[in-house]
């Protein structure tokens, strides 16, 4: 029977990098009357779901492209289907509409080949950091692969760095108590449940969007790079693995909760998807909040009512606030400082942009002297860890509106205070504060309301360079530094955001 132990390890090992996906004994056994979604690498070439989802692919893109049930059609909901260009990226809306997504595929593999136990494998590229190999061969059986796709950058020797999928990374994203800076704030100014916020890209990136998502998207390459990148059939697996990565974040040991608000609890994605029959698939987004009651499972723990503890709640509260009220200043617990681009400036591949932010000093102070427990360790999945973590100051930076160039190839490194930043300075630096990308070119990008933003915590970056600092300044300078995703892939971009704003907040 499965210990508290062995769950720990082996459903939630986040110090390796790996979130496995499977447990033992009594907690498997729980999970098997629903299909399990099982990882690539743990799947042989010829593996039962392998082939289920060739073939299924296979008859989904010989199917004609002006039928609902098609492989065109499926990923025009994504991409650009007149009256369903509304995927969600950028804010509150992305985890649960992709959920939708990929149970509309799921389905209806399962409807076209008879194979009643399929669930959508997913790519953990925390583990298996290169691109899957049933997907990287042009052929399978003497015959076309369905699972190819050509005209990606990434190349058979390519592997994901820790930069965007390592432990740190991945710990930083499971251990965040909010589920709107976890899963991505709400569009700026909501105030209502139209149809039209689905598609609204105002909110705030958190770390799991903005870093791992958007960043495997370039790192493939061709069609996944943009808004066709439905047509890719490792989409699916990609996107699986981000949907896990929920329902692990839901999952104990982390029980986190999602956000309560009725602004997305209640929205329903109205005709987004198809039944494999082709009529209207229309979930709310409460209704996706569990994988099992949707025909799936991972094989994680059921999720539990047991409470969180008061300091994790608290900080997680006092964040949901900070991002749902972005006008208000001087919250409980929520102190805020702005400051604005210079008009022209940008971070290009040949100099670091810098915005100096007027902070409240003695709250520099105070983050900078808090205890800080080391990301990637397995402890942070314990109790009292995750108090140490919660307790104290903390500080998170929310890079607004920003305007890229030539993002597709381009890892947007975030610094504080480097006064020798540079294209080589490492992520190793104790001024590193963590990594984004920016994802697709969908209709209305470009524009300044519709900018993308991003939000990142400084904590452990200011401990780092100021704790043993026996006076500190009033003023944090956030640097912006691009470097190549692929340096075969062409040169890095720019990003050009409007202005920055630095938030202390405390449980």
């Amino acid at each position: 029977m499965a210990t508290r132990r062995t769950v720990l390890l082996q459903g939630c090992a986040i110090g390796a990098g790996v979130i496995a996906s499977h447990l033992t004994g009594a907690a498997a056994l729980a999970q098997s009357q629903k299909p399990l979604r099982r990882s690539l690498g743990d799947l042989p070439l010829n593996d039962p779901i392998l082939e289920a989802w060739r073939e299924g692919v296979d008859r989904l893109k010989r199917a004609n492209p002006t039928e609902r049930i098609s492989w065109a059609s499926f990923a025009a909901i994504h991409g650009t289907r007149a009256g369903f260009n509304r995927c969600p990226h950028g804010n509150w809306y992305f985890l649960p509409w992709h959920r939708g997504f990929l149970l509309m595929y799921e389905k209806t593999v399962r409807e076209l080949t008879g194979h009643a136990d399929f669930a959508l494998p997913y790519w953990d590229w925390s583990a298996n950091r290169q691109l899957p190999t049933a997907f990287a061969q042009p052929t399978w059986n003497g015959r076309p692969n369905p699972l190819f796709q050509s005209g990606r950058t990434v190349t058979p020797t390519d592997s994901l760095s820790d930069e965007i999928v390592g432990p740190a990374v991945m710990s930083n994203i499971l251990n965040q108590p909010a589920y709107e800076i976890f899963g991505t704030s709400r569009p700026r100014g909501q105030n209502s449940l139209d149809q039209s916020w689905i598609g609204r890209r105002t909110g705030d990136k958190g770390e799991l969007e903005a870093n791992p998502h958007d960043l495997i998207h370039g790192f493939v390459g061709g069609v996944m790079g943009g808004f066709q990148s439905a047509l890719d059939p490792i989409f699916m697996m990609h996107h699986c693995n981000i949907d896990r990565i929920w329902a692990v974040w839901n999952a104990p040991p982390f029980n986190n909760a999602n956000s309560t608000d009725p602004l997305w609890t209640g929205m329903t994605f109205r005709e987004h998807f198809f039944n494999p029959d082709g009529s209207a698939f229309s979930p709310k987004v409460s209704e996706l909040f569990s994988p099992e009651t949707l025909g799936y499972t991972y094989g994680l723990p059921a999720v539990t009512a047991t409470a969180r503890p008061p300091a994790v709640v608290a900080l997680g509260r006092n964040l949901e606030a900070l991002v749902a009220t972005p006008e208000a200043k001087n919250l409980a617990n929520v102190k805020t400082f702005a400051a604005q681009n210079a008009p022209g400036a940008k971070a290009s591949p040949s100099r670091p942009l810098e915005i100096p932010v007027d902070v409240d000093r003695s709250l520099m102070a105070e983050v900078a002297r808090r205890r800080i427990v080391r990301p990637g360790d397995l402890a942070l999945e314990s109790t009292v860890a995750r108090v140490e973590a919660a307790a104290g100051m903390r500080a998170l930076a929310f890079i607004r509106d920003i305007d890229f160039t030539a993002h597709e190839n381009t890892i947007y490194r975030v610094f504080i205070d480097c006064a020798y930043l540079s294209k080589t300075t490492p992520i190793s630096d104790p001024h590193y504060v963590g990594s984004f990308g920016q994802f697709g070119d969908h209709e209305g990008h470009g524009a300044e309301a519709d900018r993308p933003s991003i939000v990142l915590d400084l904590t452990s970056a200011i401990k780092r360079v100021y704790g043993d600092a026996t006076e500190l300044s009033g003023r944090l300078s956030v640097q912006i530094m691009p470097v190549p995703l692929k340096p075969s892939a062409g040169p890095a971009g720019t990003a050009a955001p409007k202005s920055v704003e630095v938030a202390f907040v405390s449980s």
